[in-house]
């Protein structure tokens, strides 16, 4: 609050709150009343994040020319954030910040999705160069009130400012990126914030696409949105697809041709290398040292291997309309190796089955099986001992 007083005089600042116990409350109203922000608490919470906002705005008396600034309660903007949005409220209906992981150094994995998160936005900037487009962040987007209406407020599902983002695409409102406007926001440090974090990002792409796929493909550059937003989580389904093939091909003892290990090799292992060296690139244009941060960049995909099955499941049943997702604030914060239970079957299951994979096809003698499995059983068997030992 007093960071956001340094902001005033010109925001109305209102903070909703959903869940507290009253002496919190009272705390934090009082604290409202200092700093002259409103304070609105919601005692019976519906419709996720997306069903908070649209509270506000049905009780702010916000007029259709107005623009709603969404911040979550740990991402840090300045008054320069601020100025570089309203540059582009008259040629858009919502301006999307950049933002930038201020926790990346609390951990290899927190260090891993900050350089992420260069790349991440790199590919923004060329969606909007692009086409025009780009999805809705839910943290610093800058967003007009008229053009909410207009496309029946928030979405109030599990992501919802991704879904806002294409009900503006399918009602031709124009959503811009502004590169220079800074956010700071806190990622997950540890593989069980981060788990939770992408068990619901993945959960709801499928939901997304799933309700908007037809009305997107009709739209002009509908199939470059779908492929966006489909490929990021649904390429976790088909690489599953293809471990558990090796592992089917491994027990039965059938050798993998020679000319498909080297297709392999030229459409999997060159664009990794490729993706590989953007990253350190990256890193090191943005100040990093890639000698040390190439451990970071290998944490973060240890975590994505080992949540692989998970996000796999997560993201069909969002496209398949089967089960839910339970929505809760990503885990995060500075306190580092912060233990949580989680059940790690999926992860035992998979660090198993790669194993057995990998001692059949030596019981085979097929080479090329023994090459192709291997990274998997290092990755795996890896990954599951620093999320044992408290390491990712």
């Amino acid at each position: 609050m007093r960071r956001l007083a340094s902001l005033q005089p010109d925001l109305n600042v209102i903070y909703i709150l959903d869940n507290y116990d009253d002496s919190t409350l009272n705390v934090i109203r009082a604290l409202g009343n200092k700093y002259g922000f409103r304070v609105i608490h919601r005692e019976k919470p519906s419709g996720y994040k997306g069903g908070a906002l649209n509270h506000v705005i049905r009780r702010a008396d916000m007029r259709d020319g107005d623009y709603m600034l969404v911040l979550d309660i740990d991402s840090v903007m300045n008054r320069e954030t601020i100025n570089e949005l309203l540059k582009h409220i008259n040629s858009a209906s919502a301006v999307v910040p950049h933002w930038v992981a201020s926790n990346g150094n609390d951990s290899l994995l927190a260090r891993g999705q900050w350089i992420g998160y260069l790349l991440f936005f790199r590919v923004l900037k060329a969606l909007n160069e692009l086409i025009g487009w780009v999805p809705i962040l839910g943290s610093g987007s800058l967003v007009s009130i008229g053009a909410l209406r207009r496309v029946g407020y928030w979405p109030e599902d599990v992501l919802e400012d991704v879904e806002l983002g294409v009900r503006f695409f399918i009602n031709d409102l124009r959503v811009t990126y502004a590169d220079n406007a800074f956010v700071n926001v806190e990622v997950p440090i540890n593989y069980t914030g981060f788990l939770r974090q992408q068990l619901r990002w993945s959960f709801g792409v499928g939901r997304v696409v799933r309700k908007y796929f037809w009305q997107v493909m009709r739209k002009r550059h509908g199939a470059t949105v779908l492929l966006y937003l489909g490929g990021q989580y649904f390429a976790y389904v088909l690489q599953l697809t293809s471990i558990l093939m090796l592992v089917a091909m491994n027990i039965a003892g059938i050798s993998i041709p020679l000319w498909a290990f080297v297709a392999l090799l030229i459409l999997v292992v060159l664009p990794l290398l490729m993706y590989l060296y953007s990253l350190l690139m990256l890193d090191r244009e943005f100040g990093g040292d890639p000698r040390r941060d190439i451990f970071a960049i290998n944490s973060a995909n240890l975590a994505f291997i080992m949540a692989l099955p998970r996000i796999a499941a997560a993201n069909l049943m969002g496209l398949l309309n089967i089960g839910r997702i339970e929505w809760i604030p990503t885990p995060k914060g500075s306190r580092k190796w912060v233990r949580e239970s989680i059940n790690l079957l999926p992860e035992y299951l998979m660090t198993v089955l790669v194993i057995t994979a990998f001692i059949l096809s030596i019981i085979h003698l097929n080479l090329t099986n023994i090459l192709i499995t291997l990274p998997y059983l290092a990755g795996y068997v890896r990954g599951l001992w620093r999320i044992l030992n408290g390491t990712l």
